[in-house]
């Protein structure tokens, strides 16, 4: 009895993933295992011009055809052809190797296997500090030099998702990758710690970065008190010296502008202000105002 079987070349079912800057490994042996060393292997990916990879033919590779943008980053595993090892081996991956490969076994009854390959590009987000609204602090995270987009979420201490201040900025640079910018205020918590996360499900990739700030940094309510009623006397003084103006430009007033009322109650707050600040020791929240006489 003669038994005959059919040698199959297998490769991935899933998707590779790879980021960029990182080598990857294209799966495809010959099962049952027979060895690889006096076959012809080929690389190649059917969209481009010229459509080969990585050539392996009489024993040695050949790049005569090979696409100019793989030289110099292909190779087999000489070691594993006996086992039926061909995979490839594609290093420092850029994100345009994204694509179909197909490994192509020709003395093997034109045997082949397809595997796709998904490059992503990913960074860890930064949060800074942009400012003060109110007794609250504004946030700002920024994930750049990412693909493909990502979606950008804050979370308090415990992982509630917290809502954003509005939505996110996107930018992209030349090579195609995103910069993710969004912004969120935030109150005074018991422990003021709050997360960044970025996610990429595509290449099923997270990163996050996580903040803590100090109460410091939040203005207590009497500075934010004095602050709404030093900008309301601003307010009031600007309009008694614009009604003053006018009369004295009338002749029907004369009087002295450092000596009304409305600048004497400005500066009475100033000094207030000044000193209820000093007195509290945040540094982070001194205001300083200068007023500017005539």
């Amino acid at each position: 009895m003669v038994l005959e079987w059919t040698v199959q070349v297998a490769g991935s079912a899933e998707p590779i993933v790879a980021l960029v800057g990182d080598d990857v490994i294209l799966p495809c042996t010959l099962r049952p295992t027979v060895s690889a060393v006096y076959q012809t292997v080929e690389w190649q990916r059917p969209d481009l011009k010229p459509k080969e990879v990585h050539l392996y033919r009489d024993e040695k590779d050949n790049f005569l055809l090979q696409n100019p943008p793989f030289r110099g980053r292909t190779s087999l595993f000489k070691e594993e052809l006996e086992e039926g090892n061909a995979s490839l081996k594609l290093t420092r991956v850029e994100l345009s190797d994204a694509g179909n490969y197909t490994c192509y076994v020709p003395l093997l009854d034109h045997q082949k296997t397809t595997i796709q390959l998904i490059v992503g590009a990913a960074s860890r987000p930064v949060i800074s500090i942009e400012g003060i609204k109110g007794d609250e602090v504004v946030l700002r995270c920024e994930a750049e030099g990412c693909y493909p987009e990502p979606v950008m979420e804050w979370c308090d201490v415990h992982g509630r998702v917290l809502p954003a201040a509005g939505p996110p900025e996107t930018s992209r640079d030349r090579e195609g990758c995103y910069t993710v910018t969004s912004h969120v205020i935030v109150p005074k918590t018991d422990n003021n710690t709050f997360t960044c996360r970025v996610q990429q499900p595509e290449i099923k990739h997270m990163k996050e970065r996580r903040v803590h700030i100090p109460d410091q940094m939040f203005p207590t309510q009497c500075q934010s008190l004095w602050l709404t009623v030093l900008v309301a006397a601003l307010v009031g003084v600007a309009a008694g010296a614009g009604g003053l103006y006018l009369l004295i430009k009338k002749g029907m007033l004369t009087i002295s502008m450092e000596k009304h009322a409305g600048w004497r109650l400005l500066t009475s707050i100033q000094s207030r202000l000044t000193k209820r600040s000093t007195t509290s020791g945040s540094s982070a929240f001194q205001w300083q105002f200068l007023i500017s006489k005539r």
